[in-house]
């Protein structure tokens, strides 16, 4: 029961996080790369745990929750999150126990690069571009830099995911351990003081005999008084 509302607040954590970087992304001017980014890390928090249901309805509703505050107006801003920066920590989770991972790359750059060309082909559609020659090689400049970013970018996310991973684990046990005393005691450093405060007594302890007794000549434990008499 704890366990699924750790849960449970981490996909709620994720989802507000990401919305409000992706409210910072559109409304800001040239931040909107920043809200990707940022808002693709917040939606690892749930991930960090497994729970890919909660990654995914986070994923939703931080989309959902951007498209009143921002994201109708600038839909051509959100549109690379919803196509993929807020889906990707969740392709990376459902794919991480593929074995061909060139194949899993391949494929998750061309996915990348199809965003980028249909995000630049809404663009395109409603501004007017300030020069002919970008209408011309934008999409061999996006299909070849884009390319070689993903990978880059892939790279960088999949630590980051890690580091995730590291900080909400100790998060977790932290709040599971108990705080309660420890229970009273011997201490390992009391035996040492007692032997210090025993005096002669410790000598008993390490030799058997009594404090004061002497050995004759025959090697026999005595007495001062014996040894008189």
């Amino acid at each position: 029961m704890k366990r699924r509302s750790f849960q449970i607040a981490l996909s709620a954590v994720s989802c507000a996080l990401a919305g409000v970087f992706m409210i910072i992304g559109l409304n800001v001017p040239f931040a909107f790369v920043t809200g990707y980014i940022f808002a693709e890390v917040a939606l690892m928090l749930p991930l960090a745990k497994n729970f890919r249901m909660g990654g995914a309805l986070a994923y939703a509703a931080a989309s959902l929750l951007c498209l009143p505050l921002g994201g109708l107006a600038m839909f051509y801003k959100l549109f690379p999150f919803i196509a993929f920066f807020g889906l990707h920590p969740l392709v990376n989770k459902l794919t991480e126990k593929i074995k061909c991972r060139p194949a899993v790359l391949i494929g998750e750059a061309v996915w990348f690069v199809g965003m980028l060309a249909a995000a630049w082909a809404l663009f395109s559609h409603l501004f007017e571009l300030p020069f002919d020659w970008l209408e011309k090689w934008a999409y061999p400049v996006i299909v070849v830099g884009g390319g070689g970013l993903f990978f880059v970018y892939d790279w960088l996310m999949r630590k980051a995911q890690k580091l995730v991973s590291y900080y909400v684990a100790k998060i977790d046990r932290s709040g599971g351990q108990s705080t309660a005393a420890p229970r009273s005691g011997t201490r390992e450093d009391v035996g040492d003081v007692f032997e210090e405060l025993a005096g002669p007594e410790s000598e008993k302890s390490e030799t058997g005999a009594e404090p004061g007794a002497n050995r004759n000549e025959n090697g026999k434990e005595g007495t001062d008084s014996d040894e008189r008499q």
